[in-house]
């Protein structure tokens, strides 16, 4: 087993195998690493925040509790007027620049990169987990691929992403936190089998 990564928000709290009752398809949970910029519109400038991302970044920013996403870049309904922004870890601080630089002063920046952990989950059991540990509906016909809700997880402010109908979630949170969130994690999924990768 490796050793954990010392850069890692969610420390030892991670280790790679699998633990909890054996099943043939156990609910994955790993680490994600993400570039994250909350971006919000400044008074009376949200259209012309919404026409500078659309024209400079392909992206349509998403109404209260969805996702939108544009080549490699994600943005996420966190409130009104305010969305959080996740690309592909680069360079520290490009995508803020990048974004700042685009917005201008239509749109208050705030790289948000170290300030969040973002922990995935996947498989066919992940909604009886996280139900477990969630107060929100997220049956189907309530919480589909690109939905986003701003929640209390495991009694954590959570930013709570369906990234797709396998189902994987994403679950942004502070990240001074992290380790905290993934044990209460662990323990919801213990019953149903989970690999960490």
């Amino acid at each position: 087993m490796s050793a954990p990564d010392p850069a890692c928000p969610f420390g030892d709290a991670l280790p790679a195998g699998r633990y909890g009752v054996p099943v043939d398809a156990p609910v994955r949970l790993a680490a994600c690493r993400y570039a994250l910029v909350q971006l919000a519109a400044r008074r009376g400038r949200a259209e012309a925040l919404g026409g500078t991302m659309r024209a400079v970044f392909g992206l349509e920013l998403p109404p209260p509790g969805h996702a939108a996403v544009a080549g490699e870049l994600t943005a996420l309904w966190m409130q009104p007027a305010t969305w959080l922004l996740m690309a592909p870890p680069g360079e520290p601080g490009a995508l803020a620049r990048s974004v700042k630089h685009a917005c201008g002063e239509a749109g208050s920046v705030v790289d948000q990169t170290q300030g969040r952990a973002v922990l995935h989950l996947a498989g066919g059991a992940t909604r009886e987990v996280l139900t477990r540990i969630c107060r929100i509906d997220l049956h189907p016909r309530a919480f589909r691929a690109g939905c986003v809700a701003a929640t209390a997880v495991a009694e954590l402010d959570c930013l709570l992403y369906q990234r797709d109908d396998g189902p994987s979630f994403e679950l942004l949170v502070p990240a001074s936190y992290a380790g905290w969130f993934a044990e209460a994690v662990r323990r919801a999924a213990a019953s149903v089998g989970y690999e960490i990768a």
